[in-house]
């Protein structure tokens, strides 16, 4: 065998040394990594993730298992620039995740502007008198006049459900951004006839929103509204 032969064969078994290493380190990885997402210390999850590589599309399946878990910090750990523009994940952290979690996404880059299938952003799903008032401050400060008055595939702005779910706070903080207490398919001030509830009705009506006298009485009379009898 010649010289050259002779390192041909060194160099080949040197490289399949190599490579066998290293799919035994990353198959060691792989296995840290997956035992550390049964871990409680969110810590132990940060330092196995920086090991491996995961996919955009593994990240999110792990963010939403947390999520659905309540297990916020873990999510947070595996989130990045990338896995923070996944719809679904993020409408969920909008709707339900604490203040702290919404501004972490916020900062990593989701943003009000994602709309889902229905054609609303998070400022539609977000209107639950369950949710934070300081989280939903957040996602208002966020919005442009554009984002605060858009219309879903139903025709209803964000101040609509935030009056259908009767959430004083919530419309409050829109209007004062510059929601349009008249835009979309149905006013949300006749909402509040339907709901009897007179205090949303002037906080409506004082921010500029029309109603007919007609109107509203006829919706008192079908709803039994007694306080705009």
């Amino acid at each position: 065998m010649t010289r050259k032969k002779i390192m041909t064969v060194v160099l080949l078994f040197l490289i399949g040394i190599g490579g066998t290493t290293y799919l035994l380190i990353d198959y060691r990885n792989q296995q840290t990594f997956e035992a550390s997402l049964k871990a409680s210390d969110a810590t132990k999850l940060q330092q196995a993730a920086e090991a491996v590589n995961l996919s955009t599309k593994e990240r999110n399946r792990y963010i939403r298992q947390f999520q659905e878990t309540l297990e916020y910090d873990k999510a947070l750990v595996l989130l990045d620039r990338t896995s923070a523009k996944n719809q679904t994940n993020w409408f969920y952290v909008a709707q339900f995740a604490p203040t702290n979690v919404v501004a972490d996404w916020l900062q990593a880059g989701a943003s009000v502007r994602q709309v889902n299938k229905e054609r609303q952003n998070v400022l539609h799903v977000a209107t639950s008198v369950n949710r934070s008032v300081d989280a939903y401050a957040l996602l208002v400060k966020q919005a442009t006049k554009r984002e605060l008055n858009q219309q879903d595939r139903s025709g209803h702005t964000p101040l609509y459900y935030a009056t259908v779910d009767q959430n004083q706070e919530a419309m409050e903080l829109l209007l004062a951004a510059g929601a349009s207490p008249d835009k979309g398919k149905d006013r949300p001030i006749y909402e509040t006839v339907k709901q009897n509830r007179k205090d949303l009705y002037q906080v409506l009506e004082k921010s500029g929103a029309s109603a007919t006298r007609k109107q509203v009485k006829q919706l008192a009379e079908t709803y039994g509204a007694a306080s705009f009898e």
